[in-house]
């Protein structure tokens, strides 16, 4: 055998493969719509031509004149559907009145009609899922294909769409619904003293705002820079990964992962980032810095530090974690601002571009099931403001962002302004921090020597639970958020209650 005959590429056989259907079951649904009521509003409600395979193409011509008879508030049975036919000039093609009258013979119980619809929806979702990732691998061989990550988003999209079209509800009666959620709280372990449900969020104060991070939600934290959204996010990441025994996913789009490890290490040892950075550690800070590096690496915490990510490399990644750790927990994404999409400059202007994306991120929580964090700027607005403390509209580039998140937390501390920007607000305590009036203690030997702010945050958004204020206190050296002592906690309150405020 010669070479180039033993080298020549071979013509793969083709291969027809016939697409799913159920004949019986369309041809019972149609005879139902003709003998019964009932069935008829299921059918017409249910299906629609395309649902219809191209095995009997007799059953798509049926239908048809059965939802124009429908939808003309028409009688629906054999001679009017045979009538129907004769206008569209369809008689013929369909062999009616014979095959109208075999429909109706292949009905054996209109009561059954639900059953029969849900096959027929079910085939017809199986064969748009297979024409689907056909026209996929057509537009791989045929189309010029710029960036991976956003034709791999794009094929996710199309997939998903045709899952969703496959979920028609229906009506459940009260007592469906309350059987359902009996056996959902029978499934449920133990609630724990703090009413967790979702991924704990580290904080005991927040966690009575959100009773965790729950699945499906995608929660906004926005601030301007270097207020230490970054430096919260990465602490509610490791809360979860440590607290909740979780897989978390942390997408850093601006700072490497040895940074984020560096933030990571000063937090959980009490070290400051600066004696870390420069190496100049005494000898107990070493071992600090030791037990906090073997403590970080046995939890399941994933950290991708591609910079200025697509889009679509995100949504692919965050799938292939949730494929390899069932268990995913949490996926948080530092920051809104740098994800890209490819031909994004072909758009009419970054608002639509991130409103693409902010959509994008909150069905990433949905199909996977997932919690996800997203990171956000807020705009130069809240600087006009006397109080400089944020509100939704601050949102930077969207107002879909807004409306796309199911909670959205807005960070202030009063000592990221200068005192001259703060003089009509009032005194200063020793730190430099505003205060209006005699500002709460919290013992020092509660916080540390750590460079000590409080953080305000507020819930400005929350779909499923009360909104209001919370404080953590920020220790800046260590990147360190921890919870007020109960005493500064209680001081506070009763100042705000002096002022006039209180918690919603």
């Amino acid at each position: 055998m010669s070479t180039s005959a033993k080298n020549s590429p071979k013509k793969k056989a083709t291969r027809t493969v016939e697409l799913p259907s159920n004949v019986e079951a369309e041809r019972a649904c149609l005879g139902a719509a003709m003998i019964d009521v009932s069935a008829l509003s299921i059918v017409i409600s249910s299906l629609e031509e395309d649902s219809f395979s191209n095995v009997d193409p007799r059953n798509k011509l049926v239908f048809r004149a059965i939802k124009e008879l429908s939808d003309r508030h028409t009688t629906v049975d054999p001679e009017t559907v045979h009538n129907e036919l004769v206008t569209l000039k369809l008689d013929k093609e369909t062999n009616s009145p014979n095959y109208l009258l075999n429909l109706v013979d292949s009905v054996i119980d209109p009561d059954n009609i639900e059953h029969y619809t849900k096959i027929v929806r079910d085939q017809a979702t199986l064969r748009n899922l297979l024409l689907t990732c056909k026209d996929i691998q057509e537009d791989y061989e045929t189309m010029e294909i710029p960036d991976i990550g956003d034709f791999v988003m794009k094929a996710n999209q199309r997939i998903t769409a045709v899952a969703d079209s496959r979920q028609v509800g229906d009506f459940k009666s009260a007592e469906q619904a309350a059987k359902e959620l009996e056996i959902k709280l029978g499934e449920m372990q133990k609630p724990s003293s703090d009413g967790l449900t979702g991924v704990t969020t580290g904080y005991k104060k927040l966690n009575l705002f959100t009773h965790g991070w729950q699945k499906e939600d995608m929660i906004i934290v926005a601030a301007r820079p270097s207020v230490g959204k970054t430096a919260l996010t990465m602490n509610l990441a490791f809360n979860a990964a440590l607290y909740g025994k979780a897989t978390v996913g942390f997408f850093s789009l601006e700072m490497n992962s040895t940074l984020i490890m560096q933030r990571l290490v000063a937090s959980r040892a009490c070290v400051s980032n600066d004696h870390i950075q420069t190496g100049m550690l005494t000898t107990q800070e070493r071992i600090k810095v030791r037990d906090a590096l073997r403590e970080i690496s046995q939890t399941k915490l994933y950290i991708d530090d591609t910079p200025n990510s697509m889009l679509g490399d995100i949504t692919a990644k965050a799938t292939k974690l949730k494929a390899a750790h069932p268990d995913l927990g949490l996926i948080v994404i530092d920051y809104l601002g740098r994800i890209r999409m490819a031909g994004g400059g072909k758009m009419e202007s970054r608002q639509q571009e991130v409103s693409i994306i902010s959509g994008a991120l909150k069905t990433l929580a949905r199909t996977l099931h997932v919690p996800v964090i997203v990171v956000s700027q807020l705009n130069r607005a809240v600087e006009s403001t006397e109080s400089k403390k944020p509100m939704l509209s601050n949102l930077r580039e969207s107002g879909s962002v807004e409306q796309d998140a199911d909670i959205v937390l807005l960070l202030y501390r009063s000592d990221y302004y200068s005192p001259d920007q703060l003089k009509k607000k009032g005194g200063y305590n020793k730190d430099g921090n505003q205060q209006q009036e005699e500002e709460p203690k919290q013992e020092k030997k509660n916080l540390g020597p750590g460079d000590i702010s409080v953080m305000e945050i507020s819930v400005a958004k929350n779909r499923n639970g009360k909104t209001g204020e919370l404080q953590l206190m920020f220790e800046k050296a260590y990147s360190r958020f921890c919870d007020p002592a109960p005493e500064y906690e209680e001081a506070y309150a009763k100042l705000r209650q002096q002022n006039g405020g209180g918690d919603e």
